[in-house]
C-alpha cells in the first residue's frame, strides 16, 4: 500500500474536526494549515516555515517543501522533477479509483498532471490555439462586459457572485466559442472539478461522474461543429489543432485540455480579483497612488500576484536523485513549493513583506515557472489590469469587513467564497 492511501483519508478525517485538527497540529511547529486563521492569511504559518530553512524535509508530511524564491524557481524548471506521479498518487486514495472510466481519462489526460514527452506534445498542440491574438480580441468585450456588470451594483453587494466569479467565466466561456450565458454552467462545473483535484477534500464519484459526461459531451458537440464551421475562438484552435506531422488531439485529450483551461481560466482568476481588492482596501497608499499614476497599473497586478496569490501549493514529485541547495532528493519523494513564501523571500526582496505597487521587477513565481508555466497567464493578467480599476473605483461608496469573509477550503487553492460589501451610508446634511 502507498503511504498516501493511509495518509489522505487520515488527513481528511482530520481537517472534518477543527479540534481534533488543532490537537493533532499541536505538536507541529507550523500548527494547523487548515485553521480558520490560515485559511484567512497563509502567512501566518510564514516564521515557523522560514525557521525551518528554504529547503526542508518535513517529517509530518513526508515530503520537502520549498520556500526559498531561487529554489523554488530551480525545482520547478528542474528535469529531475515531474508532475505525472500526482495522478498516481490520486487514483490509488479513495473514492477515486470508483470513478467511471471517463473522469478517470480526463484526470490522466490534464496536461497540468504529465511530464515529457507527453506534456511537450500537449503543449506544442495547444500553444497554436492559445496566442496572444486571442487574448487581444477579447480585451473590448472584457471591458464591455466588466462596465455590465458593475453597473448591476445596487445596493449591498456580494463580491464573488456579484462580479469576480461571473466576469472570468464569461470571458472563459466566450474565448472558449460558448455562449455568454454558459458562464452559470461553466461555474457549476467547475465547483464538481475542483473537488476532483483536492485530495483532502472527499467528494462523491457519481456527482462527479455526471459532471464529466455533460462536459464531455457538451465538448464533443462543439468541438464536431467548429471541424465543420471554423471561427476565431479556442475550441477551433483546438479541434482543429494539428503538428507537421499530423499530430493531433485524441478526444480524452481534447476533452482534458479543455476542461483544464476553463477550470483554472476562471477559478484562480475569480480569486485574484477578490484578493486584489482585499490587498488595496487594506493598503490605502498604494491604492492611493494607483490613482495618481494609473500607468502602473500593469506593474501593480505583478505586485498584488506576488503579494498574496491564488496558489497556496504547487506540488512535484522527485523523478531522479538530484542536489538542491546542499540537500539530497531522493526519487519517489514529494516535493511542495510554496509560491507566496518564495515570492516573499527576504534574500530576494528585503523588504518583500511589504505591498509596494511600484516595485521594480516583483517577477512572482504565482503562474509557476518552467514547462509547467500558467497556459493562461496573459489573459489574467489583461482580466486583472481592465477589471480591477474602474471596480475599486465603483466600491469608493462601500465598506469592507475582513471578518465576515468566507474562504476557501483548499491546501491548493486560496481565495473568497463569500465577499460581502455594506453600502455606505451618506451622512445627512
Amino acid at each position: 500500500m502507498r503511504r498516501e492511501q493511509f495518509l489522505i483519508p487520515l488527513v481528511r478525517q482530520i481537517v472534518k474536526r477543527p479540534r481534533l485538527a488543532d490537537a493533532f497540529f499541536r505538536f507541529d511547529p507550523w500548527g494547523n494549515p487548515f485553521s480558520d486563521e490560515v485559511l484567512d492569511d497563509p502567512m501566518t504559518l510564514a516564521p515557523a516555515i522560514r525557521d525551518c530553512g528554504p529547503v526542508y524535509w518535513h517529517p509530518l508530511y513526508q515530503q520537502w517543501f520549498i520556500s526559498g524564491y531561487d529554489e523554488a524557481r530551480q525545482v520547478l524548471a528542474s528535469p529531475h522533477v515531474g508532475t505525472a506521479n500526482q495522478v498516481q498518487v490520486l487514483l490509488a486514495v479513495r473514492p477515486y479509483p470508483k470513478l467511471s472510466e471517463r473522469s478517470r481519462a480526463v484526470l490522466g489526460n490534464l496536461m497540468l498532471l504529465t511530464d515529457p514527452p507527453l506534456h511537450t506534445r500537449l503543449r506544442g498542440l495547444v500553444n497554436r490555439a492559445f496566442t496572444p491574438r486571442q487574448v487581444a480580441r477579447l480585451e473590448p468585450m472584457m471591458t464591455s462586459m466588466v462596465e455590465d456588470l458593475l453597473t448591476d451594483f445596487d445596493g449591498d453587494i456580494e463580491l464573488m457572485s456579484d462580479f469576480a466569479v461571473p466576469l472570468p467565466a464569461m470571458v472563459i466561456s466566450e474565448l472558449f466559442g460558448f455562449q455568454r450565458q454558459d458562464w452559470v454552467w461553466l461555474r457549476d462545473i467547475s465547483a464538481v472539478f475542483a473537488q476532483l483535484v483536492d485530495p483532502v477534500r472527499a467528494f462523491d464519484t457519481g456527482t462527479v461522474d455526471a459532471a464529466i459526461d455533460e462536459l464531455y459531451d457538451r465538448i464533443l458537440a462543439l468541438a464536431a461543429v467548429r471541424r465543420d464551421e471554423p471561427t476565431d475562438d479556442l475550441m477551433t484552435g483546438l479541434a482543429m489543432a494539428e503538428a507537421e506531422d499530423g499530430d493531433r488531439l485524441s478526444e480524452e485529450e481534447l476533452v482534458s485540455m479543455s476542461a483544464l483551461i476553463l477550470f483554472a481560466g476562471h477559478e484562480t482568476t475569480s480569486g485574484m480579483i477578490a484578493l486584489s481588492v482585499l490587498m488595496l482596501r487594506e493598503h490605502p497608499d498604494q491604492l492611493a497612488l494607483l490613482r495618481e499614476r494609473p500607468d502602473l497599473w500593469p506593474n501593480a497586478v505583478e505586485e498584488l500576484l506576488r503579494f498574496d496569490p491564488t496558489l497556496r501549493s504547487d506540488p512535484r514529485t522527485v523523478n531522479e536523485d538530484f542536489e538542491l541547495a546542499g540537500h539530497r532528493l531522493k526519487k519517489g519523494q514529494n516535493i511542495v513549493v510554496l509560491p507566496q513564501l518564495a515570492n516573499r523571500d527576504h534574500r530576494r526582496l528585503a523588504d518583500a513583506d511589504e505591498l509596494r505597487v511600484d516595485r521594480p521587477d516583483p517577477a512572482p513565481l504565482s503562474f509557476g515557472h518552467g514547462i509547467h508555466f500558467c497556459l493562461g497567464a496573459n489573459l489574467a493578467r489583461a482580466e486583472l489590469q481592465l477589471a480591477l480599476p474602474p471596480l475599486l473605483t465603483k466600491l469608493d461608496g462601500y465598506t469592507v469587513d475582513r471578518q465576515r469573509i468566507e474562504w476557501r477550503e483548499s491546501i491548493s487553492l486560496r481565495g473568497p467564497t463569500r465577499f460581502p460589501l455594506s453600502e455606505r451610508v451618506s451622512e445627512a446634511i
